[in-house]
């Protein structure tokens, strides 16, 4: 076996990382297995013996989006020593994504808005992990001394998937400018 087929990634590799960029690009829907395949260099046998079907490759794609968030929720809150810091470290960190110009909102959201049956396992998976996220916003507005927590962290809660929806029209600058300012004015209010 040459390196270069050695070092090359198996199908199944390729397959879930062209599809999450297509899907994240162009949208799930609009995204056949046929264009998949074909970006990723494999065959549909290779796909469908990896993935037995396309809600398998979303659904794999979308665990795989929800680890990196709560992964990335822990190093971007992991400076700050203080509750409170952390969540205005959160808050400065998806803002900062925001600005960034191929960031085209929260994968998750963006699945959910193309699957938007409550039934449906698409929408599900990620009505669970935003579950899990406002939890953990809730536990921080807590240690921080918010006298409503729960209701602290469905305000940040929606002023982030506000600021995405935003994106749009207020473009990632803007939205990443309002997200802050409002989230501030939010926490300077609650954490009194």
């Amino acid at each position: 076996m040459s390196r270069a087929t050695a070092d090359r990634p198996k199908a199944a590799e390729r397959i879930q990382t062209a599809a999450k960029d297509l899907f994240y690009r162009h949208g799930i829907r609009a995204t056949g297995i046929e264009e998949v395949c074909r970006v990723a260099e494999a065959t549909k046998m290779s796909l469908y013996r990896s993935y037995p079907s396309k809600d398998a490759l979303v659904a794999a794609i979308l665990c795989e989006d929800a680890a990196a968030y709560d992964a990335w929720f822990v190093a971007v809150t992991a400076e700050a020593a203080e509750p409170a810091a952390k969540l205005r470290a959160l808050v400065s960190a998806i803002g900062a994504k925001l600005e960034h110009p191929e960031y085209r909102g929260c994968p998750l959201l963006l699945a959910q808005a193309e699957f938007p049956d409550p039934d449906h396992p698409t929408h599900q998976l990620v009505a669970a992990h935003k579950t899990r996220m406002r939890e953990g916003l809730a536990q921080l507005a807590a240690e921080a001394g918010a006298a409503e927590p729960a209701r602290l962290a469905d305000t940040l809660a929606l002023l982030v998937d506000g600021a995405w929806a935003a994106m749009p029209y207020l473009g990632g600058r803007r939205a990443a400018e309002v997200l802050r300012h409002g989230a501030e004015v939010v926490l300077s209010d609650a954490l009194r």
